[in-house]
């Protein structure tokens, strides 16, 4: 019998799944089979959108669309490898060793967004989300009002949010029962929160430090929430009794509720049995993405550090002890610190470049013009030099950034002149390709110019905020390698270009949804505590590291041509100076 537990990612693009079996070593002594043991055995992916809007700085999604698409992908892994419920293995019979069970979910979730709830456990609004910018002033207010002790707060934090909807939409705050987040939610519905029998009796949200740490609310070092931000937010009360309850890494917070399991087509033998004294599919606390991820790779003690290159980008690492207020003051999943940079503006940037600089947003393509895709855009882009002839780019696109605090930022390519143009047009494909058809140039002919000046505009931003995690965390965070994970990852120009501009090697582990394979962890980690209840527990990051996290063979080091790397500081240099000219009133950005 093999034991599988499904990590869940609930993105802000799509909801991705993995079916994880862990090592024999990780297991308990009574459980037998080691096929597929310390691998994925299937993975499951469901996308959905935004909410469309056109009010500047507004991020919303609709928290049902996050439930169809965990539906969605929990029924194709439990189709795909035939799973079965714990109940079914205990009555199995003959046979049972060669069947998969799973026993347990977790479930990872983009940070920050803001999901209100009345007293039937129903969202009241569409979920406000981590890139919405909305409560820019909000945030700003919330920071006046701390007197340095709230410095932490941006628009993206659910007490900003919060402070918005209480000023914005008072009607909707007065029927708030809970404001929980995104894996907060997913945890309850999977629990059985909508489920037509109505199992709402004693029922109500829990969530863990990790994520508690991304709602500004939540004080990681003194480990409890901070009720006197929460009072001044919200002075009749609500918000500090809508917090939920803050469980431990290795707790369980519920398990799968019977309808979930019926709809999902899992065994459950009926031979009249109350179903409530049988074994239950387990759910853990779960944690936020990022918090995920670093289980996924492995981040679990001091010393290592991952970079995510996904629609955010995000650079963070274990700390026994806490950052400043100069970085986020996350926690992690495993009851430690995890000091993290998040910036707003990363791949989504490179597809807005993809999509209006090469495809023209698909106007030509009934004339016999093909799809232009990042593949294609990264062969033209490396025609072009490090440091683009002179040419910046601001990748502030969303619009709006969370590192520097620039709320208010825009997108802008600098420094282009005639010279440059031109050289970027020489440099460019001149003749059409087999593989891209007789129509093969991409609609703007310095498309390749600008793409690979945004791809330098996200490095750069990306080194300014390792430089600031340097600074906020002292001799705590000086890595010498970051693991890079995420959907960019796996671009060859942009892995070199940011080592070069890094200074720094990079390692790539295998698995790139690492937010969901961490959370299968947490799930596999919290599952064998409770089945050795009473006995010494295994930690988390003790059960990680028994784990089997596979790396590529290829090491990508800085570039050891010195004129190279001299390039991309002076672009570097170039790009602190002019964007702190245009959004920053405070002070100059340095490179150190």
């Amino acid at each position: 019998m093999d034991e599988i537990f499904i990590g869940i990612d609930v993105g802000t693009q799509g909801t991705k799944a993995v079916a994880y079996c862990p090592t024999s070593s990780s297991r308990g002594p009574s459980t037998s089979g080691d096929e597929g043991s310390g691998r994925i055995l299937a993975r499951a992916s469901a996308s959905y959108p935004l909410l469309p809007s056109d009010v500047p700085g507004r991020a919303e999604q609709d928290p049902a669309a996050w439930i169809d698409a965990v539906r969605s992908v929990l029924r194709a892994l439990v189709s795909e490898l035939g799973l079965i419920a714990p109940s079914a293995r205990s009555r199995d019979g003959e046979g049972s060793s060669r069947r998969r069970v799973l026993c347990g979910v977790g479930v990872s979730g983009q940070q920050h967004g803001m999901v209100l709830l009345d007293d039937a456990l129903q969202p009241l609004r569409p979920a406000k989300l981590w890139c919405d910018v909305e409560a820019a002033s909000e945030a700003a207010e919330i920071r006046a009002a701390g007197k340095g002790r709230w410095d932490h707060v941006v628009p993206s934090f659910t007490s900003a949010k919060v402070l918005w909807t209480i000023r914005n939409e008072p009607e909707i705050w007065e029927r708030v029962r809970w404001c929980v987040l995104p894996h907060d939610y997913v945890n309850l519905v999977l629990r059985g929160a909508q489920d037509e029998d109505g199992r709402l009796a004693g029922m109500a949200p829990a969530t863990d430090r990790g994520d508690a740490s991304g709602s500004g609310v939540f004080d990681p070092v003194a480990d409890r929430y901070c009720v006197d931000m929460a009072n001044e937010i919200d002075p009749s009360g609500r918000y500090a009794r809508s917090l939920p309850e803050i469980l431990g890494p290795l707790d369980i917070c519920g398990s799968l509720s019977p309808q979930w399991m019926k709809n999902l087509g899992l065994v459950i033998d009926d031979d009249g049995s109350d179903f409530s004294e049988t074994p239950r599919v387990s759910i853990s606390v779960g944690s936020g993405d990022n918090m995920c991820s670093a289980l996924g790779v492995g981040c679990v003690r001091p010393g290592t550090a991952v970079l995510s290159l996904g629609t955010s980008g995000t650079i963070f690492g274990v700390s026994h002890s806490p950052p400043s207020s100069l970085v986020a003051p996350f926690a992690d999943a495993c009851g430690k610190y995890l000091p993290l940079v998040c910036i707003m503006s990363c791949t989504g940037v490179l597809n807005s470049v993809l999509e209006s600089f090469f495809n023209g947003n698909g106007s030509n393509w009934g004339h016999g013009y093909q799809e232009w895709t990042h593949a294609d855009a990264t062969v033209e882009a490396a025609r072009h030099p490090p440091g683009c002839y002179g040419v910046s780019f601001l990748p502030f696109l969303t619009p709006g950034e969370r590192t520097p605090d620039w709320p208010h930022a825009s997108g802008t390519i600098l420094g282009l002149t005639a010279s440059n143009m031109s050289l970027a047009v020489k440099n460019s494909t001149k003749e059409t390709t087999s593989e891209m058809g007789e129509n093969s140039r991409p609609i703007n002919p310095i498309a390749g110019l600008i793409y690979r000046a945004a791809m330098e505009g996200i490095s750069y931003l990306l080194a300014e905020g390792v430089s600031t995690m340097k600074r906020a965390c002292g001799d705590g965070f000086q890595p010498t390698c970051l693991m890079v994970v995420g959907g960019g990852s796996s671009n060859q120009l942009w892995r070199q270009m940011l080592a070069d501009i890094l200074e720094m090697e990079l390692k790539f582990p295998k698995e790139k949804e690492s937010a969901s394979l961490g959370a299968a962890f947490q799930a596999g980690a919290a599952f064998n505590a409770a089945r050795n209840d009473g006995a010494t527990k295994v930690s988390v990051e003790d059960y990680i590291s028994l784990q089997q996290i596979e790396m590529e063979d290829e090491v990508v080091r800085p570039s050891s041509d010195g004129k190279t790397l001299q390039l991309y500081r002076n672009g570097r240099e170039q790009y602190c100076r002019t964007a702190a000219k245009l959004f920053d009133d405070h002070k100059l950005p340095t490179v150190t």
